[in-house]
């Protein structure tokens, strides 16, 4: 199809987007306010694959994303002397506490060929050196005198063979940068959206620097400030839920014994609600911490992302620290907080929008923050089939788009991520 597309956002999201736009035939522009690709969000994700959601599409869309990131060299058809992002396929445990996995869950991944164990303190002892083996829950603040509680229950979680995560998420959103510009695709760094127009079916974007970019289809995949392009773009009446900017932190540690098993692998991420954190391996010897958004913690939602401090804070990397200690025994807290900062582009239920808009041309890959990054292969895909759909005639608010699933089979119901939508059964945090 011959027509212009813009995309807003050029971290992992966008620059997928672009490139099934591009070889798809649409001439398409790039416009991100930052200095280069995946400098947003997506620089600070802890890109973790898993496949332990609430909804049924969602589980399906992480599972066909995990077989496109597998082939991602084929997907995003680069040459052999490009490096690209690896999948590391180290499985990923989810310690079962009360409220987080649905019953839903099992029958799904079986109804979806998705392999999974059933581990209990044994099995998290063997495949996890030092763990304590028991179940922490309700998770606590270190300040709380309960946080030093010791527990004879055994944890058990449930085990996916499958999942990991994505080495250099960087390198990732370059990969598919890199395969818009094979398709022709352009990308303008230091480009700041300040106004959106729609007349006579054509979208005009004036940039801060005083060009004018006309189009007629605009995709916003601004991250944390998607919901700003909405106002500008004055789209969002019709939403059945919201979209809020959330300041979070990812910290390391040094821990290569923790993280590296006798045999020398890698060991399993680890989704543990029980204390509030969600942990994996990193480069170097490293353990990954971040956050599963406790009770007990007080979240940091904000209004201007611009306005964000992007300093690690000393308090955060305590409290995260001490939570990873308390799960494995061989932790050392280093006297200097490290980490990064990200803004997540939450949606009310933690599941993304994939959607048109209620005006013409314009169509939205929001609310992804947090928990999307792993599906990013696949939002290419299904926002490119469905904006051919819809500029085609097609009325998915009345007929929800269904998305063939190449790899695993069937189809997904985009419908499930309607931005019409009430808020969704979900877990009400980042596992959403």
């Amino acid at each position: 199809m011959s027509a212009n597309a813009i995309v807003v956002g050029s971290g992992v999201m966008g620059a997928s987007i672009a490139f099934s736009l591009a070889k798809r035939g649409y001439f398409v522009t790039v416009v991100d306010k930052k200095a280069g690709p995946a400098q947003g969000s997506t620089g600070a994700t802890s890109a973790i694959v898993r496949f332990t959601y609430s909804l049924r599409d969602s589980i399906a869309l992480a599972w066909e994303s995990k077989h496109l990131w597998e082939n991602l060299r084929d997907h995003v058809q680069a040459p052999e002397s490009e490096p690209v992002a690896d999948f590391m396929r180290t499985g990923m445990a989810v310690f079962d506490i009360p409220g987080l996995i649905p019953a839903t869950v099992r029958t799904d991944f079986e109804a979806l060929e998705i392999p999974y164990a059933e581990w209990d303190a044994a099995d998290l002892a063997r495949e996890l050196p030092g763990v304590d083996p028991s179940n922490h829950f309700p998770p606590t603040r270190p300040e709380d005198p309960a946080f030093l509680d010791d527990s004879v229950e055994p944890a058990t979680a449930l085990y996916t063979p499958d999942g990991g995560y994505i080495s250099d998420p960087v390198l990732a959103t370059e990969n598919f940068a890199r395969a818009a510009k094979r398709h022709g695709a352009r990308f303008l760094y230091n480009t700041e959206v300040i106004g959106l127009h729609h007349a006579d079916s054509t979208w005009s974007i004036n940039l801060a620097d005083g060009r004018v970019l006309d189009a007629d289809v605009v995709v916003n995949a601004a991250g944390p400030w998607s919901a700003r392009l909405n106002e500008l773009a004055g789209v969002g009446s019709d939403h059945g839920i919201s979209l809020t900017p959330l300041r979070q932190e990812v910290h390391t540690l040094p821990a290569e014994s923790t993280v590296i098993r006798a045999d020398g692998s890698r060991i399993p991420a680890v989704l543990d609600a029980g204390i509030g954190t969600y942990m994996r391996a990193e480069v170097g010897g490293q353990l990954l911490i971040g956050g599963t958004e406790p009770e007990c913690d007080e979240l940091e939602w904000v209004e201007d992302p611009d306005t964000v401090s992007m300093s690690v804070r000393p308090e955060q990397f305590e409290t995260q620290a001490l939570r990873a200690a308390k799960r494995f025994n061989d932790i050392t807290i280093p006297n200097r907080a490290r980490g990064v900062v990200g803004v997540y582009d939450a949606s009310t239920d933690w599941t993304p929008i994939y959607d048109r808009s209620e005006a013409n041309g314009f169509y939205q890959a929001v609310g992804t923050s947090g928990n999307q990054f792993k599906n990013a292969p696949m939002v290419g895909e299904l926002m490119a089939e469905l904006i051919d759909a819809v500029e085609h005639g097609h009325d998915h608010d009345r007929d929800p788009l269904q998305i063939s699933l190449r790899y695993t089979g069937g189809e997904l119901n985009l419908g499930t991520f309607s931005r019409l939508r009430s808020p969704a059964g979900t877990s009400g945090n980042v596992m959403g």
